[in-house]
């Protein structure tokens, strides 16, 4: 087997890893990626850990992302009637799911919900694992 042939294999095998995603939606940031992973990878932790292992940050940015990932999410929608922006509740991608802390209710934490097992068990059979 030639490099080229490893190379393209790989790349391929990249490509399929993407498209799970792009199933889901083809406007997916990367960003919610990494962070769906980093629950794959550690589930049940604080958003707080989860925002330092991404490199999100605090506050806005983490929270769009797990919003985004999670069940629904709120955007704002214009109004038609007022023309101002209110929020809005819309699907999100279902793939994780936000609980209170058994020890400490000020925190929330992560896990992957039914749907996103089943995500993350096709990227693990397209790496072969």
């Amino acid at each position: 087997m030639t490099t080229k042939t490893i190379e393209n294999k790989t790349a391929r095998t990249f490509i399929a890893f993407i498209e799970e995603f792009r199933k889901l939606n083809k406007e997916m940031q990367a960003n919610q990626i990494a962070l769906f992973l980093h629950v794959a990878a550690q589930p049940d932790l604080t958003i707080r850990e989860y925002s330092t292992r991404a490199d999100l940050g605090d506050g806005g940015t983490i929270t769009r992302n797990l919003d985004a990932l999670s069940e629904t999410r709120k955007v704002p929608v214009k109004d038609p009637a007022t023309g101002k922006l209110v929020p809005t509740l819309v699907p999100g991608y279902g793939l994780i799911d936000l609980y209170e802390d058994a020890m400490d209710r000020r925190f929330k934490r992560v896990k992957l919900s039914a749907r996103g097992v089943r995500v993350y068990n096709s990227l693990v059979q397209l790496l072969g694992g």
